[in-house]
């Protein structure tokens, strides 16, 4: 074949353009390798310096470098490999710094390299670690779950695909083992609420008692004397089998029995037959929903038995009795004047004993009483089924609250105070059950152990709560994951607890939870304004409701928070957080023992502490 003068111009033209199109190529790759290599070196020296990993510009100023060949080359054969160890170094910034920003930088740089670059090296590890930082960091099991998925069908029979499986089936909930077969649970038709169990807890001077339902009821109550009994229609519902015409003997001297019984097709009566009828709350409590009584009174001396009523045969009470409620309740006090304490021994004729100086609301109730705290009850926050907060270091917030409380027992008896647990090993408790125990056991004092969380790295420190509205949205998300509830359930309760608070316990619980965080900030920070020190807050816990005593929750730190998350595991700030705690009950305890001694012999004035 002969090529013609125009054909062979053509074809030299051809060779020119693609030798000159390569040489570009080659250029633009050493260009690359240039930028890269440089990138590596300086990542290299940073490593080997102290003084530069303690700064943050530091890293960001090398993890601008590989950017640079990403930028510049982004066709390049380096562009994967300056994509993913930008974000490793982004990744570090945010260990090291707390900084969310870089956290989010080191994301995005993971998810150009797997999307833009799906046949690197490096798509299946970029795609991985994607995945690992929203699990740890940022809690996002969704997100997560997703992006392990991907590693899984992308990038299969890879060390990094094994990884994500295995990551997935630790995220998974355990397989519980298959129960014996037991009776099937009574149902019933839609719309029907069903009552399913009733339970109690029982003092001296206190009862506690809750009715378990499927779902909300609306509900009437009424008061009927001779034989003194309150009732409770639950409206729209129906009693299980084994729990109708059941009678629960209590005989606590106020209150006799509780029976429970179909009064009607659609209505469940449930009677409290009293010796001596008593002050009462009601309250209700969601997910699940539970109908809450809490009776307070003293037996009489000599009880008279009430002859037994059928609860079919109750007739309704007198309408000024009667009220219909609706899933929000509210509470009603028999006018039953309060039992007085008995009288303190009168002091020598030559010492009057007057009360220290008022706080700036004046003598709380106990300080007016001449009261003392020597019982007290610890609540370790969740347990058993109920982790709590919890890392994927393995770190829960159900193990390190019963730690801290155990160390607390022990500071506490060996102070001479009687200590109760609500729980002292890994089992759950319900919300209700702790009030109660406390409540039961004629408590002075209440006290939850929590770890805190957020949804943002960044907050840490310690906080402490007594029971009150919530002022703050903080607050609010606080006590919807303590309560285990939706922030739109604590919105709920808050017009609960405008009927049920007390007023002198708050007055109280605000002295102990300002003495127990006062001890916290002062013996772990350096300084009162330290940011870390959250200060005295108040929330609608469900674990403080219907508390009879002086109650508050401490949250000890974060444990999403990558400082306090490595505190939290250590044994010696968790001994400190208990002796902290300690100092401020004493303190508080010393505050209520405190008076000042007047000597009017020969015309001396003396200060001193009445001994405990």
């Amino acid at each position: 074949m002969r090529w013609t003068g125009s054909s062979g111009r053509s074809a030299l033209g051809l060779l020119v353009l693609l030798s000159s199109m390569g040489g570009a190529a080659e250029g633009a790759q050493a260009s690359a390798r240039k930028l890269y290599d440089e990138a590596h070196a300086a990542e290299t020296r940073l490593q080997q310096s102290k003084a530069k990993t303690a700064k943050k510009s530091e890293w960001v100023r090398v993890a601008k470098m590989y950017r640079s060949v990403v930028v510049s080359h982004p066709q390049s054969g380096y562009s994967d490999d300056s994509l993913f160890y930008e974000a490793e170094i982004y990744r570090e910034v945010y260990r090291r710094f707390d900084d969310d920003a870089a956290l989010e930088r080191s994301l995005d740089a993971y998810l150009q390299l797997a999307t833009g670059y799906p046949s690197s090296k490096w798509a299946a590890r970029a795609r991985l670690n994607r995945g690992k930082v929203q699990l740890e960091r940022r809690n996002d099991r969704k997100g997560a779950s997703a992006e392990l998925g991907k590693v899984i069908a992308d990038f299969p029979g890879t060390p990094e695909a094994a990884e994500a499986r295995r990551l997935l089936d630790e995220m998974a909930p355990p397989r519980r083992a298959a129960a014996a077969p037991g009776p099937e649970r009574e149902t019933f038709p839609s719309g029907v609420v069903g009552v399913r169990n009733i339970r109690q807890w029982t003092g001296t001077e206190y009862t506690r008692i809750v009715i378990d339902l499927d779902d909300e009821v609306k509900y009437t109550e009424g008061i009927v004397q001779d034989p003194a009994r309150i009732y409770f229609d639950l409206l729209g519902a129906r009693v299980t089998r084994d729990l109708a015409s059941r009678i629960f003997p209590v005989g606590d001297g106020f209150l006799q029995q509780i029976r429970v019984g179909q009064n009607k097709a659609d209505v469940v009566r449930v009677v409290l037959d009293f010796q001596n009828l008593s002050e009462y709350n009601v309250f209700t409590l969601p997910d699940p929903y539970r109908l809450v009584v809490d009776i307070l009174g003293k037996a009489p001396a000599e009880p008279a038995a009430a002859p037994p009523i059928e609860v079919a045969d109750l007739g309704p009470a007198a309408p000024p009795a009667e009220r219909v409620v609706e899933p929000a309740p509210v509470a009603v006090a028999a006018e039953t004047p309060p039992a007085t304490e008995p009288a303190p021994k009168a002091a020598p004729p030559d010492i009057i004993r007057v009360p220290p100086p008022p706080r700036k609301d004046g003598y709380s109730i106990v300080q007016q009483l001449g009261l003392s705290a020597s019982r007290v009850v610890i609540d370790p926050g969740h347990g058993g089924h109920d982790p709590g907060t919890m890392n994927r270091s393995g770190l829960r917030e159900k193990d390190v609250v019963l730690d801290v409380s155990q160390r607390l027992r022990k500071l506490l008896e060996k102070e001479g105070f009687e200590v109760v647990m609500t729980r002292d090993k890994d089992v759950f408790i319900p919300l209700e059950e702790r009030t109660a125990i406390a409540n039961s056991k004629g408590a002075d004092l209440f006290l939850s152990i929590h770890v805190n969380a957020a949804r943002s790295t960044k907050p840490r420190g310690t906080e402490t709560y007594f029971l009150n509205l919530a002022t703050t949205p903080d607050a609010e998300e606080v006590a919807a994951r303590e309560n285990a509830v939706t922030t739109r359930r604590v919105n709920e309760l808050q017009s609960i607890l405008q009927k049920v608070l007390n007023n002198e316990k708050i007055t109280e619980s605000r002295e102990l939870a300002g003495r127990v965080q006062t001890s916290l900030s002062s013996d772990l920070y350096a300084s009162a304004k330290d940011p870390r020190n959250r200060g005295v807050k108040t929330a609608p816990f469900y674990v403080l409701l219907g508390a009879q005593m002086p109650s508050v929750l401490v949250e000890i730190a974060y444990l999403t928070n990558r400082r306090d998350a490595e505190l939290l595991g250590d044994a010696a700030f968790r001994q400190k957080v208990a002796e902290s705690i300690a100092v401020g009950v004493r303190g508080y305890q010393s505050s209520l023992a405190r008076t000042t001694s007047t000597e009017t012999q020969a015309g001396r004035v003396a200060e001193k502490e009445q001994p405990r």
